[in-house]
């Protein structure tokens, strides 16, 4: 859930909302000129300079400080030049001060293209005065007084594009460029927007890919859009064009929070002569180039690494991906088979229990969706403690033992059996003396396989209450939050509090209510993601649910890979030498390739390979010659097993299987994984009034008539703005998931 202030989520739960606003951002960029465009001339740059990530960056990026006029700031912002020269590269930096009564030329080539404006970062220290002169022989000058410079005139057929720096604002300083855009940002707010329509997706255990989609419908009054108008924006849209989206609330007079709501790529749009219609999609969709570089690792692969290497074949920019650092513990073995990068990445978020999913600023996101396995540690309980159930929601049985006012014969206590651990919960070995206070505070630790991030706490206490105690949080063995919890009335205590990203919890009890009193739990859960909650009063009707199909058995296949033991003909072809290397692809996975010429002259050698590659160059043969080549090698011998767990005592069995999964303890944890998703059959359809702040994956409780504050998990969002918002959702129920032996509450993993 995007992070907003109090004030919003209080007004948004009014009767009667405030106005609402919205603003499209569009990059009217040339994207061919752009991917093409390169520095061609340049005066001397620094050594931290970078002239391609001018092209690529769309935010400043680090600053070094350096010796200029009225330059350094002393408020953190800039960074010390490192003295061993391993410096960030960022944007460029011209080597020399500008002096005055001088001109700087820096020259843009590019393929020929028509381009309507550019876009400028320069830096604080920016041009005041400066020319633009294209290949054509056409030159314009421009006065400047921002460093943020655009301009929308429209440069027909050109390849270069030369910047003529004649004045800069303060002088004995550097010329500096972050990113440089050959279009324009245009950006259209209330007054142009008639409505639009948004929709997002996730599958929390990677059964679909997940999906990010948005349209927006503008007023068309002064043929701005019109496709006949020679200078229509229209006309210089292009498939992959950047389309930012954000959302405005007043929350008070004149006060508006904005929030980022989509980061997507235009893929079509039209125009009549009263609107225009511009559709935008995620990033997914533009990733249809397949990985095909799979390979079998005989010493593992983490499938952290797996992921880097998709993401760089597919050509996605490191600040364009999040990779959770958790998934450098988990390695592989079976090579990626021959499918799509997006598909590659679906596999990998699978094996590794992640969510897959596109955030609101554009970045992939492979984050663990798995409820992370916890270890109890106490500094002293009875012999008879279960202590590691205090993850575990059932009911437990209450012991007697000796303390002041403790004993009830009711019938519901029982004896405690003199040896061995019982169906209970915590039991402090140490008891509060006369004075209430413990010579020893009894301490509960909870040490969590993963950073782990919620909002909540519950601790149900099994009889008397603690007078005061204290709840800390750690990451990395740093305290992250402490809270001070005193004079609790109801057995089952719960923090609402946001807790910051921690893997560790200590609970310490420094007094108790009573004299002579211990400590007993029966369980500790974690809460959701957040303390929204979805309630009657938010929806146009009742919710609509579903129960999903029943499923009895879980069958989770795993591929074990072994060598085979003759050497095959994999493929033979006759062609005729382009001069390039060949690439052939199989359907089977293979190894240990050999690559011979039949016909002709020449000779091969193996370039690169994989499971279901070869990549092999030729020489000694002319342009235009007839080659026949033939192509050996060994096909991996394949055989599966199978993990099954049971899920339910009736319905149909099904079978889930991931390429990647040899290792029978990692196919159990996937299978178990899968099985705690399924465990939960029922799916909710709502229609309400729309939060732009939800995201999917996010869970949130739901107001239900038979269960308190029902948790359900998001797994498609759809929102609409016509001037005001109105919104859908489809969520599926978690309760069963809290049940899991081992497992934490429900909450989001980072």
């Amino acid at each position: 859930m995007y992070e907003v202030s109090k004030e919003y989520k209080e007004s948004m739960k009014e009767p009667i909302r405030n106005r609402s606003y919205m603003r499209v951002i569009l990059g009217i960029i040339n994207l061919e000129a752009q991917n093409t465009a390169v520095v061609e001339e340049s005066p001397q740059l620094t050594s931290y300079s970078d002239e391609k990530s001018i092209f690529i960056k769309n935010d400043i990026g680090n600053i070094y400080a350096t010796y200029e006029k009225d330059f350094f700031k002393a408020d953190g912002s800039m960074f010390f030049l490192p003295r061993s020269g391993d410096y960030r590269k960022n944007g460029i930096t011209v080597d020399h001060l500008f002096p005055e009564d001088s001109v700087d030329s820096l020259t843009i080539s590019f393929s020929l293209s028509d381009v309507r404006g550019l876009t400028i970062q320069f830096g604080d220290n920016y041009p005041t005065l400066f020319s633009i002169s294209t290949s054509s022989g056409y030159e314009i000058e421009f006065e400047n007084n921002n460093s943020y410079f655009q301009t929308d005139m429209i440069f027909e057929s050109i390849t270069s594009i030369t910047l003529n720096i004649k004045k800069m604002l303060k002088p004995h300083g550097r010329l500096r460029i972050f990113f440089f855009k050959l279009g324009v940002v245009a950006e259209y707010d209330n007054e142009w927007i008639i409505n639009t329509e948004s929709s997002s997706s996730v599958s929390m255990i990677n059964e679909n890919l997940p999906g990010s989609s948005f349209s927006v419908v503008l007023k068309n009054e002064d043929l701005r859009f019109n496709p006949d108008n020679p200078d229509s924006e229209i006309n210089f849209l292009e498939p992959g064009q950047l389309l930012s989206v954000m959302y405005g609330y007043e929350v008070s007079e004149n006060v508006i929070e904005w929030m980022q709501l989509h980061t997507l790529y235009v893929s079509e749009w039209s125009a009549n002569d009263s609107q225009a219609t511009i559709s935008a999609v995620d990033k997914f969709q533009y990733m249809n180039g397949n990985y095909y570089r799979g390979i079998y690792h005989s010493e593992g692969i983490s499938l952290f690494d797996l992921a880097e290497e998709v993401f760089m074949d597919a050509g996605i920019n490191p600040e364009d991906y999040v990779i959770d650092e958790y998934l450098k513990d988990i390695k592989v073995n079976n090579p990626i088979p021959n499918v799509t990068h997006k598909e590659a990445l679906q596999i990998i978020a699978n094996a590794g229990r992640a969510l897959l999913e596109y955030d609101r600023y554009g970045k992939i996101r492979l984050t663990q969706a798995f409820i992370p396995d916890v270890t109890i540690e106490t500094n002293g309980a009875e012999y008879f403690s279960n202590v590691q159930s205090l993850n575990e929601d059932y009911e437990k049985n209450l012991y007697a033992s000796y303390q002041k006012d403790y004993w009830i014969a009711d019938g519901k206590m029982l004896f405690v059996p003199r040896v061995g651990v019982q169906n209970n919960g915590y039991v402090s070995a140490q008891i509060s003396g006369n004075d209430c206070i413990f010579d020893t505070n009894p301490i509960i630790t909870q040490i969590l396989e993963m950073p782990y991030q919620c909002y909540g706490f519950r601790i149900i206490f099994s009889n008397n209450l603690p007078k005061e105690f204290i709840i800390r949080t750690y990451l990395k063995d740093a305290i992250v939050d402490s809270f001070s919890i005193t004079d609790i009335e109801d057995p089952r205590f719960e923090l609402m509090k946001e807790l910051n990203t921690f893997d560790k919890v200590q609970i310490e009890f420094l007094r108790t209510k009573y004299p002579n009193q211990r400590i007993q739990i029966d369980q500790i859960a974690f809460g959701a993601d957040s303390d929204y909650k979805i309630e009657y009063d938010d929806l146009y009707s009742t919710p609509t649910g579903t129960q999903l199909q029943k499923i009895k058995n879980l069958n989770v296949a795993r591929t074990i890979y072994s060598s085979g033991s003759e050497e095959q003909d994999l493929s033979s072809d006759t062609f005729s030498y382009d001069g390039e290397n060949k690439t052939y692809f199989f359907s089977e996975p293979s190894y240990g390739y050999s690559v011979s010429v039949q016909e002709g002259n020449g000779s091969v050698s193996i370039v690169s390979s994989g499971a279901y590659f070869v990549e092999f160059s030729i020489s000694g043969v002319s342009i235009g010659e007839q080659v026949k080549i033939a192509i050996k090698g060994h096909k991996y011998n394949l055989s599966t097993a199978y993990y099954t767990t049971a899920i339910n005592n009736r319905g149909n069995d099904i079978t889930w299987s991931n390429p990647l999964i040899s290792d029978s303890s990692h196919c159990k944890d996937v299978a178990e994984w899968v099985a705690e998703y399924e465990k939960s059959e029922i799916e909710y359809e709502l229609d309400f009034r729309g939060e732009p702040a939800l995201d999917c994956g996010d869970t949130i409780f739901q107001e239900n008539k038979y269960v308190d504050n029902l948790k359900v998990v998001i797994e498609e969002h759809q929102m609409t703005f016509n001037g005001t918002i109105d919104g859908a959702l489809k969520t599926r129920r978690r309760e069963r998931v809290e049940r899991a032996e081992n497992k934490l509450g429900v909450g989001r993993l980072l």
